[in-house]
């Protein structure tokens, strides 16, 4: 695929596949582009048709990716990989100019020469972006390249002493007038203050303003001067915008990046919540990307560190081999390094994934929250703690001083999502349904492809239950399925909905999906959930029981 000069795309052969559609041209190109070959289907909407309704943009695309299905996946192994929420390029079977760094300082030829989509803000950003970050590239040919091997580029690799990746705030130097200017300096501070809650990611220095920073080669400058592994920019951009931009130090390679007003009256006007935003993007971002680098390589090559980062890929697998696996790499970094905070703390998201995913809760947990106390105690400003501290809470029934610690999480890290939505559970559970869905509102605004936002939405449903808005629980259910479908509660919650809305029929067909997938599925699971007011737990186990009841009847087995 040669996407510097005019696309193309070729086979073996050599014959060219033709690709006339210029958004399915651009929807190829951002795959190739992307450090694993995948995108979110949000991701793309928003850059290739973000000027228009949701729904339409869906359709668009689905109509776009099945065009292109025909036309690239004509061998026995697809090109083209299109899943539920992503789509990605199989990497394996293409080359991509770009992703050639000799090919890339060789040519003098436009990114994407002469197309362009107007009234597309994000597609322009993101354009603009790659054209700056190759001419850059070309730029700095002669310190990163000796041949066509990368050179060194640091003794340092932009690792903390410690093993954790370090990040640096850079102002792209602008003359702006005074107002905007301000509403920057402000914003940067937010942004500052922000990755400060973020315990596992260091802010090197501060942030360093009046830079002339225009690409790749300034960007890798940058690195050698601040030694770290990531850069995250702020850009003025036309029309009195903001690009915050989350960028590989050491080659330019755009992570993340989202535009934002910068007048105060407009959509991007709460300057604290962009920040807020921004850094719980960058923060999932940074943790996927640390696990994508080391995915492929031995385990007895890896780190403590990287141990660490390998197991939390496993952790957010969510399948009973990965935990054994995330159980055993936390147990050789722990061989390595003991007693750090992080391990710790891994260490006990990992035993409470587990209690949480079998439903098989200790006699006590006395032991798990000693543990977490002390790597709170060890590290006071660790929101993770904190969380965790509340989540046992909770699980006992102790709601109140579950909500004082996860208020004080979110104190320290008002980015981090999982707070968010604990908190939101914590509410529903204490019989506040209303603050529980404003409160898992806000997490699923954080992080929007949150691998756990399955449960967000089961929690969801069970809020509107109690407030008897059934037909919003049965949708928050089915999107919960949607993510996850073997989630048991997102199937108690949507048949209970339909049960108590007096949807019988659909109720048991709702329910009888539960059984062909969990046949010995325990209704006595329901009286362990820790409401406050147990009317709860007898009105859930009082609606499944009749459904379970009927599935299972003589009449139900023999079609009468």
């Amino acid at each position: 695929m040669d996407l510097i000069g005019s696309f193309r795309l070729a086979r073996p052969d050599g014959s060219r596949v033709p690709i006339a559609a210029k958004r399915s041209r651009i929807l190829l190109a951002m795959l190739a582009t992307s450090r694993s070959g995948e995108r979110s289907r949000r991701w793309l909407q928003e850059r290739i048709w973000g000027s228009r309704e949701r729904a339409n943009s869906q359709a668009s695309l689905r109509r776009e990716l099945s065009n292109l299905r025909s036309l690239v996946n004509s061998g026995g192994h697809p090109l083209l990989i299109i899943g539920y929420e992503t789509v990605a390029l199989d990497l394996t079977q293409i080359l991509v100019d770009v992703r050639d760094p000799a090919r890339v300082a060789e040519s003098r030829d436009e990114f994407l020469e002469g197309i362009d989509i107007a009234w597309e803000e994000g597609f322009e950003d993101w354009l603009r972006e790659e054209r700056q970050a190759i001419d850059s590239a070309r730029e700095a040919a002669g310190d990163l390249f000796v041949g066509d091997r990368p050179s060194a580029l640091s003794d340092d690799d932009g690792q903390q002493a410690d093993g954790r990746p370090a990040i640096s705030i850079l102002v792209h130097d602008h003359d702006l007038p005074e107002g905007q200017a301000a509403v920057v300096e402000e914003l940067v501070g937010h942004l500052a203050e922000s990755i400060a809650g973020l315990r596992w990611l260091p802010l090197v220095g501060a942030p360093a303003a009046n830079q002339r920073l225009s690409g790749r080669g300034s960007l890798v400058r940058a690195r050698k001067t601040q030694g770290v592994v990531y850069l995250l920019s702020c850009q003025p951009v036309p029309g009195e915008a903001i690009l915050i931009s989350l960028c590989e130090a050491a080659s330019g390679r755009v992570i993340w990046s989202s535009r934002h007003d910068l007048n105060q009256n407009g959509p991007g006007g709460d300057i604290k919540r962009v920040a807020i935003d921004a850094i719980a993007a960058v923060s999932s971002r940074i943790e996927a990307d640390q696990a994508e680098r080391l995915q492929d390589r031995p385990i007895e090559d890896l780190n403590p560190d990287e141990l660490l980062w390998r197991a939390r890929w496993h952790k957010r697998r969510l399948t009973r081999a990965d935990a054994e696996l995330t159980a055993d790499l936390l147990d050789l970094a722990a061989t390595a390094r003991p007693g750090t905070v992080d391990l710790i703390i891994e260490q006990a998201e990992a035993e409470a994934s587990r209690i949480w995913a079998t439903a098989s809760v200790p006699g006590s947990f006395d032991d798990l929250r000693a543990r977490v106390a002390l790597a709170r105690d060890i590290d006071p400003y660790d929101a993770r703690a904190w969380l965790l501290l509340g989540v046992i809470d909770m699980w006992q029934g102790q709601h109140d001083s579950a909500a004082a610690l996860m208020h004080e999480a979110i104190a320290l890290n008002p980015s981090f999502s999982p707070a968010y939505a604990q908190l939101g559970t914590c509410y529903i559970l204490s019989g506040e349904p209303d603050d529980g869905i404003r409160t898992i509102h806000t997490a699923l605004r954080l992080t929007p492809q949150d691998n756990k936002n399955f449960h967000r939405f089961g929690q969801l449903a069970l809020a509107n239950i109690m407030l008897e808005n059934y037909d919003e629980a049965v949708n928050s259910a089915n999107s919960a399925l949607a993510r996850r479908p073997g989630y048991s509660f997102g199937h108690v919650y949507g048949a209970a909905a339909l049960w108590m809305n007096g949807d019988h029929e659909e109720a048991e067909r709702a329910a009888a999906k539960l059984l062909s997938s969990r046949p010995d599925y325990d209704l006595e699971l329901l009286k362990a959930i820790p409401f406050k007011d147990r009317i709860w737990n007898d009105r859930l186990y009082g609606a499944m029981s009749q459904l379970f009841d009927r599935c299972r009847s003589p009449e139900r087995a023999t079609g009468n």
